[in-house]
Parts: structure tokens; sequence; C-alpha cells
């Protein structure tokens, strides 16, 4: 018998295109299949990649602008009755981690919107006419103590105080001078960044207890010319009080766990000149409470910055004073209510001679204080550090 001789089957080259991509297609499902999970993560990693760069959403009803809001407070139970120093440190170390902002993704991204090189800090750019400026003074150890959960400042043994040390130097000229105090920084790592590489130096930073990593940025903030304060989250007269953290002071507690949670929000970073309240409108109604707070500011050496009426009902420490206007940032589009805060604030210092504002942080109205800050001067006004404007009013009394 004559055998014939096998022969492929012809078939055009679109079926032999879709037999070699089904061979491909099952190569690589084989491939996956086999490979632990890896090419699962890699596609996990790449997803991760692109939602960690989508901008924080904003909000004012919680120290945290970000994501304290997020995060359940711990029970005040827990910080109640310490049974020692020791354990108390442990226990309230323990609550504030656990309240602790989760730390900025988008803070490695550098983006450059002109595409020229960035500035170095301090750099100004050419043409424009500006008044100098010096860092603010390192930490000093001689104006430091031991405390439970760290060093907090004190009055020097030569008798220098906190509040002239890590003040900005500054000469007042013939123009009204305003202040601005830009609060909640250190909570966003974007913004905090962009404030102390746009803003003038002359501007004073406000920064938060909770925040991530406030050594390195309060040293990148006086390096840049911008003297800083410590903020302490207070009782409110609204909402609820455990959204301020494990580490506020509230009417509630007893005058002891008070000064506890005052050490370790002291002791949250160094180099600072005073504090401010953020909040606190129902625990500075509380005459003896405030007592005790403006005693501790004194006997530390601290400036104080009030925003409540406290100190006209109260007094204050030596060192403290009023702000003339709180300028709340908007979160929608439109920023001419910051705009227009701004505005009067000028107006406030052109008939006082200075005025202070205080304000808080966020993407748009970062924007709105740089293009008021750099016309200032064009209007008859000068720029000036709160504590300059607090020594001008304390002169005056």
């Amino acid at each position: 018998m004559r055998l014939r001789r096998f022969k492929l089957p012809v078939l055009s080259r679109l079926a032999w295109a879709w037999i070699v991509f089904a061979s491909l297609g099952g190569g690589v499902a084989l491939y996956a299949a086999n490979d632990g999970g890896r090419t699962r993560s890699a596609v996990a990693m790449a997803i991760e990649g692109v939602e960690r760069l989508a901008p924080p959403i904003e909000r004012r009803d919680a120290p945290d602008t970000d994501n304290v809001g997020e995060i359940a407070a711990p029970a005040p139970e827990r910080l109640a009755q310490p049974a020692a120093e020791s354990d108390a440190e442990d226990m309230l170390a323990d609550a504030v981690d656990a309240y602790r902002v989760a730390e900025d993704p988008a803070a490695d991204v550098v983006i450059t919107v002109d595409g020229a090189p960035a500035r170095t800090i301090g750099e100004q750019r050419a043409g424009r006419v500006v008044r100098t400026w010096t860092p603010v003074a390192s930490p000093d150890d001689n104006l430091l103590r031991r405390s439970a959960y760290g060093r907090v400042p004190r009055i020097g043994p030569d008798g220098r105080r906190p509040s002239d040390v890590y003040a900005q130097k500054f000469k007042p000229d013939e123009n009204p001078n305003v202040a601005l105090i830009v609060g909640g920084l250190g909570l966003n790592r974007t913004l905090t960044e962009r404030a102390i590489d746009e803003l003038p130096a002359y501007v004073t930073f406000a920064f938060a207890p909770y925040a991530k990593d406030l050594p390195f940025w309060t040293k990148r903030a006086r390096e840049a010319g911008h003297e800083v304060l410590i903020e302490i989250p207070m009782e409110a007269r609204a909402g609820d009080a455990e959204a301020l953290g494990p580490a506020a002071l509230l009417t509630s507690r007893t005058t002891e766990e008070n000064e506890q949670r005052l050490d370790w929000i002291l002791s949250r970073f160094e180099g600072y000149f005073g504090a401010t309240n953020y909040l606190g409108s129902k625990f500075s109604s509380d005459r003896d409470a405030m007592s005790k707070l403006f005693a501790r500011m004194d006997a530390a050496g601290l400036a104080y910055i009030d925003d409540t009426g406290a100190i006209e009902r109260n007094g204050g420490p030596a060192a403290s004073t009023t702000v003339n206007r709180l300028i709340e940032p908007t979160y929608g589009q439109d920023q001419s209510a910051v705009r227009s805060e701004l505005l009067s604030l000028e107006k406030i210092a052109g008939r006082n001679g200075d005025a202070i504002g205080k304000t808080y942080v966020n993407d748009r109205s970062l924007a709105e204080i740089k293009t008021w800050a750099a016309s200032l001067e064009e209007r008859g006004f000068t720029l000036a550090p709160a504590s300059a404007v607090l020594a001008m009013r304390a002169n005056e009394r």
C-alpha cells in the first residue's frame, strides 16, 4: 500500500494570528498562576501609587485637616488615674501614638510649576526688593529642662527667656505693622513644605502637636526665617471634646491631668517662642484653668497668643496678646472671604498702628496669603513677625 504524505491545512494569515495570540495568552496565564502572586502584587502596587498621589481632603472640624477625624481617639479613662509618673508617661504615649496622623505619602513628590530648579531656603526672585532676615536661633540646652515626656522650655540661668531668644529679629519702620500666624502646620507634609518655601520669612508658623516629624519641620521653618509657636488643643463649647485628641486640655480633667498633657505638648519640639490655642472657647472661659495655664507659660518664659478673649477676661503672662482677627479658611472654590479678611486686617493696622491675624493652612488659603503678602508693602504696610507686634504692644503698656 502506498502511504499518503501528511500536509498541514492551509490557513489564512488571520487564523494563524489568532492561534499565536491564544498560545501567548495561555502562557501568560500559566505564569501568573505559578509565580506566587507576584504579578497581582505588582498591579496592586501600581494602583496604590495612583491612590497615594490623590490630594487630601481638607476639613476644619478636627485638629488634623487630613485624616485625624478618621482615627478613633482612645478612651479617656486610660489616662484618668495614672499609678505613677512612669506609668502616666507610657499611657499617654500609647494614646497619642494611636491618634497620631499618618504620614502624607505625597510629600516625597516634588512638582515645579515653571520647570525651574527649586530655590534654596530664603532665596528671593531677582528684581524683588525685600526686607532682609536671618534664621531663627537654634534650640539652646540652657533654655530646656527635663520632664516625664522630654525636654520642655524654661527660663535660662542667666535670665534669658525663650520668648526673646526664639523670636525673629525685626526692625520696625514707619508703616503700620501687620502680623499673620498660619496654624495647623505639620499635619499635611506637602502644605507644610509649601508654606516654608513660599511664604515670606516674617509670617509666623504654629505647629500642631500631633503632627509627625516636628523637629525636622520646625528646624526647616526656623532656617527659612519663620519663628514658630506650638498649638495647644483646648476644649470648645461645641463638638466632641475627644475629637481634639488625647492630649487636649479639658475642663472635666483635674489640674494634674491637664498639666500632664501640657508637659507632653510642650515636649513635642524645641525652639518655639510661645504657644497659641487651638479652639478652646470653653476651656478659656474657666478662670482657674486659664490662670494655671498662664502661670505655666510665664514660668517657662514663653509668650502666649490667644484668639478666645481669655487674656482680656483673666489677664495673661508677661508676654501675651490677643489676635485682632481670626481668619477662618474656606474650603470651596471661592477664596474671596479669605482675601476680604486679610484686607480687613490691614484696616485694623491702619487705625491702631499694628494688627495680628491668625488663620489655618489649606491649599487655597495658602495661595491667597502668598499673593496678599507679596503686595503688602505696596499698599503701605509692613509684614512683621507676631513676636515683634507683641513686643510693641508690651512697650506701650
